[in-house]
């Protein structure tokens, strides 16, 4: 016994010591990968020292721990990279349903027109170009497609992770000596997109800052006081509205904006032809399918092996050609590591379980007649508490409180002052669950998960009239210079 658990501990800790790839491609079909770069566990100062030029007012520093490693992208999401979910899924960006289409390069600002989408931005593209002008719920789809389509738990990067990946162990203001030059913005791009990795990488090989915004899973607010680890910040209500973080600086913004440090909030549903999104993969692999054993096994024989079957032997193994069926005479090809390791702990595993489950039908054979002369247990008198109702209302919002496992997708609705709200969200509790800022305390709220509602909406709430609310969120642009006064932050949208 003691042996079958130090043979299975010795291959567990053998199988769990192995370390990541340093690089990671996945396959999104018909030809189309996307390329990650391993980025390890570490710590680093978030932010910039008060002496950085063209630093903003909420770039305040503070000491970051990565307690995980984890894959990025090693460079934005492409267009041919776009087209390919776009392909197997018939996916649709908001820019696109909407009634008012996104905001595009007209020659000499952006404008919002219903032709511009990331098909047409207004400018040329490529398939290496990285693709814009969607929202921050249009590159939560991707993640989400992608997770299911490679078993791997895929995500927009935490502002942490992002400016962590940039440095790639810096402290000056960009991470390439070139400074400014090392990407593209304003000052040197042309009007529009260019492809990605035609400026250097930074020194663990991603190609990062400038040429597009990306979308980070933060809300936008100041940094906390003090060391972090692992952060995240998961409150919507640290801005003038809920904004959500975008980093890296783009083509239409000036240098100072692609430095490490810089920061930028917009509406998630904005849609620019100047915000882009990379992801973050996990580290952990899918566990691997194991066929079943064939049942037509070759027969046994005895005798003393012949010259051609020593020359084939385990022992000693003759070249094998790997996509030939295996000879019933030259016994089975070595298995490759990961099957090995996988095979290292089930065997062992199920060997224990047979042992355990023996001893526990004879402990429960023997202490049979005990338990049938035992009396019944007496009724709690005691009342059951009540179960947490999912949906809580306050002054300016509600939250949400569910059984759902997290990175659920919830469709919310609800009612505040007469006009009716439409959100899709991705459920990240937190000890009180989610919290859906409105403004004002909503009349009614409904909140779907796939096809289960939570709590029940009153009838005849959402009629045509919503339509007008949505145009209005449609028209909602990130820097809101139409209708309010420049924020004081310089480096905020």
């Amino acid at each position: 016994m003691k042996g079958i658990l130090g043979a299975f501990a010795l291959c567990f800790f053998a199988h769990a010591s192995r370390a990541a790839e340093p690089t990671l491609e996945l396959d999104l079909g018909q030809g189309t990968k996307l390329d990650l770069v391993l980025i390890q566990s570490g710590s680093f100062t978030q932010g910039s020292p008060a002496s950085e030029s063209g630093r903003g007012a909420d770039e305040a520093q503070r000491e970051v721990i990565l307690t995980k490693d984890y894959y990025i992208g090693r460079s934005t999401v492409t267009f041919g990279q776009w087209e390919r979910f776009v392909a197997e899924t018939g996916y649709r960006s908001e820019a696109e349903t909407g009634t008012s289409g996104g905001y595009g390069w007209n020659g000499s600002a952006l404008e919002q027109r219903k032709n511009f989408t990331w098909r047409t931005p207004g400018f040329a593209q490529a398939a290496d170009s990285p693709v814009c002008l969607l929202t921050f719920p249009d590159a939560q789809k991707f993640c989400e497609w992608l997770e299911k389509k490679t078993g791997r738990k895929i995500t927009l990067p935490t502002e942490a992770q992002w400016e962590y990946a940039c440095r790639a162990g810096t402290t000056t203001p960009w991470h390439h000596p070139e400074g400014a030059g090392s990407a593209w913005h304003k000052d040197n791009a042309g009007n529009g997109t260019r492809t990605v990795g035609s400026k250097p990488a930074n020194p663990w090989g991603l190609f990062i800052g400038g040429n597009v915004s990306e979308w980070c899973l933060d809300w936008y607010g100041p940094y906390p006081a003090g060391e972090a680890t692992d952060p995240r910040q998961d409150n919507s209500n640290l801005s003038d509205k809920p904004r959500r973080v975008l980093r890296g600086g783009s083509w239409n913004r000036g240098p100072s904006n692609t430095r490490s440090a810089a920061r930028y909030r917009a509406d998630p549903r904005s849609r620019n032809a100047d915000t882009g999104f990379r992801i973050v993969c996990s580290v952990e692999a899918p566990a691997p399918v194991i066929a079943p054993p064939s049942q037509d096994l070759p027969p046994v024989e005895s005798g003393t092996p012949s010259a051609s079957d020593e020359a084939t032997s385990p022992m000693q193994p003759g070249p094998e050609t790997p996509h030939d069926p295996i000879d019933a005479e030259q016994g089975p090809s070595r298995p490759s590591s990961p099957i090995r390791g996988l095979l290292c702990l089930l065997i062992p595993a199920f060997i224990v379980f047979k042992i355990f489950r023996a001893v526990s039908r004879r402990n429960n054979a023997m202490s049979g007649s005990t338990m049938l002369n035992r009396p019944a247990p007496r009724p709690d008198p005691r009342p059951i508490p009540q179960a947490v109702p999912p949906v809580l209302k306050t002054d300016d919002g509600f939250w949400i409180r569910g059984d759902w496992p997290e990175g659920t997708a919830l469709q919310v609705r609800y009612m505040v002052a007469g006009a009716v709200m439409m959100q899709e969200i991705l459920y990240r509790p937190g000890e009180k669950g989610q919290f859906i800022y409105t403004g004002n305390k909503p009349d009614s709220v409904s909140v779907l998960a796939g096809a289960d509602p939570e709590n029940t909406v009153e009838n005849g709430i959402f009629s045509s009239s919503s339509s007008s609310t949505f145009r209005d969120r449609d028209r909602d642009r990130d820097d809101d210079r139409d209708r309010r006064p420049p924020p004081q932050r310089p480096s905020a949208y």
